[in-house]
Order: structure tokens, then C-alpha cells, then sequence
């Protein structure tokens, strides 16, 4: 990263924690960023409660594993979203991907604390955060890739919560771009994700435990074909962490 990338970098961070509105609606907040939504914004967001898929992690009407994981089961050992991608946490995401990448902040957060409640794993053991790279023509046509935004909110909340975690923005590389995969098939999805990612760094996955990030999970098939990748080059198991995931197909 050049001096000016990284210049940019520190600008944003400190903006990021000197704002005063409600990421959401706009309106006054005096606690932020330890608030970065007001409490009826809060309320609003339509959170996965307590019924969701023990392995991918989307919300369902019923206990136990959802009927996509039993077809066929992803590649990662959890899904851990904190958000059902609909109402305001879906047009947030949107407006993260398409001009405002401080967003990245507030659902970071909100992931690392999600991913806290629910893992049952050594705390101790250092963890590397990946996120899921965008090709480059897509990350120049953007000006940034939301999910590696994501990861270092993720990254600087759980070492707040008392983690050891790292980044490493460069581990996974897309050589392609991959068509939208909400209406596909399972053969479809594995067809469309198959050889679009490969591992850069091969030697920083091994017996490391990764944390996946994305922004949101449509189908799993991403992070499943990621997280094949990642436990290829060595790692012990990784976990898909999303901003938001649709849920359970009726």
C-alpha cells in the first residue's frame, strides 16, 4: 500500500470514530461511535434471533440444520451473520457497496460481536481474518472492496473484546468475476464460484484458524469454495462471517 493509499486509511479511521449521526436515518447521537445507530434504527434491524441454521448460520423457522446444509453441507464449520439481509440492514449493506464504505464500521462491529456470543473455541488461539477478495477490475471499477473494510472493523473490535486477531487482505485472490447466484441451483452455484478463487498465501493458512468475511450470504457457495480453498492451503478450520444473509428459502 503506498504512502497516500495509507494516508487515506488513517483519515477514514478517524472520521470513523468522530462521527455524530446515526449511520442509518442521520439523527443525533452524542454516544458515538460507541452508538453508530440510534435506538429506534437499532430496533428496526431485523437481527437473527434464536432459530437459525446451526451450520450456515441463516435464519430458518426451526431448530437445527437448514435443507440447503443438509443437500449439501458447506465447506466452513459455521456461518455467523448478524443480520437478515431485508429492510434497513439490506439498504445499509447496499449503500456500504456503493459509496459508503464507513458502513463497514458499524457491521464489523456488530459481526465481531456476534461471532464473540457464539464461539465455543479457544480464545487464545490467534485468529487470521480473510476476507473475500473482488477481482481487480471490479475492486478498480469500485474504488474499494467492502469486505476487506469489514475485516479490519472485525479485526479491531475483537481484539477490543479481548481476541488476537490479524488481517490478511492479500490471502485470497479472485482472477474472475462470478454472476449472482440467489436464483441458481446447487449445480449452478458450484459451476458459477468453481476456479474464480485460488490461495496467494499459502503458508500464512497453515494450522491457522481463518475468519471468512463477506458482506452478504446469499447461497453459502462463495464461502463454501473459499473456505475449500483455505482448508486446501493448510488452514484448521475456517468460519464464514457475513453483515447479513437471506434467510432460509421456503
Amino acid at each position: 500500500m503506498g504512502i497516500f493509499a495509507k494516508l487515506a486509511e488513517k483519515i477514514r479511521a478517524v472520521m470513523g470514530n468522530h462521527g455524530y449521526t446515526c449511520d442509518c436515518c442521520g439523527a443525533e447521537i452524542f454516544t458515538y461511535p460507541a452508538q453508530r445507530l440510534c435506538d429506534p434504527c437499532m430496533d428496526k434491524m431485523p437481527r437473527i434471533g434464536g432459530k437459525f441454521c446451526e451450520k450456515c448460520g441463516r435464519e430458518r423457522v426451526s431448530e437445527g440444520i437448514c435443507i440447503d446444509c443438509k443437500a449439501k453441507a458447506p465447506n466452513f464449520e459455521k456461518g455467523i451473520m448478524p443480520f437478515i439481509y431485508r429492510g434497513p440492514a439490506a439498504a445499509m449493506v447496499n449503500r456500504m457497496k456503493i459509496g459508503a464504505p464507513s458502513l463497514a464500521l458499524f457491521f464489523g462491529e456488530e459481526m465481531a460481536r456476534t461471532f464473540a456470543m457464539r464461539y465455543d473455541g479457544d480464545r487464545e488461539e490467534p485468529l487470521l481474518i480473510v476476507p473475500v477478495p473482488m477481482s481487480l477490475v471490479a475492486k478498480r471499477k469500485r474504488g474499494y472492496n467492502q469486505a476487506e473494510r469489514l475485516a479490519q472493523a472485525v479485526c479491531e473490535e475483537l481484539n477490543r473484546l479481548g481476541f488476537t486477531a490479524e488481517v490478511g487482505v492479500d490471502i485470497l485472490q479472485k482472477h474472475r468475476d462470478t454472476a449472482q447466484q440467489k436464483h441458481m441451483s446447487f449445480a449452478e452455484r458450484s459451476k458459477n464460484v468453481a476456479g474464480a478463487y485460488h490461495v496467494h498465501k499459502r503458508r500464512e493458512c497453515r494450522d491457522r484458524k481463518i475468519l471468512l468475511v463477506d458482506d452478504i450470504m446469499t447461497t453459502g457457495s462463495t464461502g463454501s469454495e473459499c473456505a475449500r480453498r483455505l482448508m486446501g492451503a493448510g488452514a484448521t478450520a475456517v468460519y464464514f462471517l457475513a453483515a447479513t444473509a437471506l434467510s432460509e428459502r421456503k
